[in-house]
């Protein structure tokens, strides 16, 4: 019984075979049939020239020639106000944000880092005419001071009574 069921599956599967073989010869011929359609229609593409008749615009030209003729005779009727003006511009009419921006971007900053600079250089100047006066004072306080320290150790008691005697009147007189 074996036997019998595999020649049969087996007499089917070639029959299948036989019919699937058939389709294929069949489309072979379909898709060399469409390959020579394909062909002959690329011949014609490229054997095919179209030409095209030269459009005529001279009838729109003379009619868009005609309306602006129109539009710039009523134009030219029309009554026109003319104003005469007199004024001080700083910054041009047209475009003025680009040349407040260029004012106040580059020149307002520049400005202000050059009155930061000069302020900066007046009071290098005032303290170094400050500490140049303060080193002098120094410098004659230590030397009046060891002339009179050098005056003290050479006088005598007198000579020392008459100094500060002296003393005390400066500092009164001041």
């Amino acid at each position: 019984m074996d036997l019998k069921i595999l020649e049969t599956a087996i007499t089917e599967l070639a029959q299948d075979q036989k019919d699937t073989n058939l389709e294929l010869v069949e489309l072979a011929k379909r898709v060399k049939e469409t390959g020579e359609k394909v062909e002959a229609f690329s011949e014609i593409l490229t054997n095919h020239k179209v030409t095209v008749p030269a459009t005529d615009t001279g009838p729109i030209t003379r009619q868009n020639s005609e309306f602006f003729q129109k539009v710039s005779d009523i134009l030219a009727a029309q009554p026109k106000n003319v104003i005469h003006q007199r004024r001080l511009l700083l910054f041009p009419a047209d475009n003025a944000d680009y040349y407040y921006r260029i004012i106040f971007g580059r020149l307002f900053g520049w400005a202000v880092l050059f009155l930061v600079c000069t302020y900066l250089y007046s009071l290098s100047e005032h303290y170094i005419e400050k500490s140049t006066a303060a080193s002098n004072r120094r410098y004659y306080y230590e030397t009046y001071q060891d002339a009179w320290n050098r005056l003290d150790s050479t006088l005598g008691p007198t000579g020392r009574k008459k100094m500060e005697e002296a003393m005390q009147k400066a500092v009164r007189d001041q």
